[in-house]
């Protein structure tokens, strides 16, 4: 009973990574190099419309939203890593083929959920995502009487960085010039080369590509 519920708190993937059975198992410090595609999903001006609810209504509002997207990531084989206030942060281990066909159908499923919101006078929500491949260390970090599973690596900031820039070029799935490099057949997808950006952090340029299936 505490491995199924402590699922819904520490993904069962992670565990799998890191070849533990039993959540009992595992050890401060606990880590394994892997290479993913991230994730990053952020609502579009979350404070200024948190500031209209109240704490009851945000927490509603929140559910509701992530119950529509958590089912469509593990379709298509990823899972999340953890929640970051209204962000989604998803790790896909099969390649970002997986990452972008989960990507469009969250902005499609997006559509559908501004349809039922509109109907009971609620304004119309906006989602930007983000996706990078690289290498990434998957551990747990905290200390004896706290600690928590987590990713770290530079492809995770990189990634983070990425999702932002779809609120400066006005787009809705940004994706890496590694991850669009490494689907399997780029032109399944419409996407578009957006620019050339020199990201925090970052020395070199990153190709910044638009991946627009998912727009009306």
């Amino acid at each position: 009973r505490i491995n199924r519920a402590f699922r819904r708190f520490v993904p069962q993937e992670f565990l799998g990574f890191m070849k533990i059975d039993d959540i009992t198992q595992v050890k401060l410090g606990d880590h394994v190099e892997e290479t993913m595609t991230v994730m990053f999903a952020d609502i579009r001006s979350f404070t200024n419309l948190s500031e209209e609810l109240t704490p009851e209504e945000n927490f509603l509002f929140i559910n509701s939203y992530l119950s529509r997207m958590g089912p469509i990531i593990r379709k298509y084989d990823g899972f999340i890593d953890k929640y970051i206030g209204d962000a989604i942060m998803a790790l896909f281990p099969k390649g970002p083929d997986s990452a972008l066909q989960a990507a469009v159908e969250m902005q499609n499923e997006l559509r559908e959920y501004n349809r039922q919101r509109a109907s009971i006078g609620y304004k119309a929500i906006s989602v930007g995502i983000g996706i990078h491949t690289g290498e990434l260390m998957l551990g747990t970090v905290g200390e004896s009487e706290r600690m928590e599973s987590t990713v770290i690596s530079d492809s995770v900031n990189l990634c983070a960085r990425i999702e932002k820039l779809t609120k400066t070029f006005g787009i809705r799935i940004a994706i890496s010039e590694k991850s669009f490099q490494m689907l399997d057949d780029p032109s399944s997808f419409y996407i578009r080369f957006i620019a050339k950006v020199t990201v925090k952090g970052k020395n070199e340029p990153v190709a910044i590509f638009d991946c627009f299936d998912g727009d009306p």
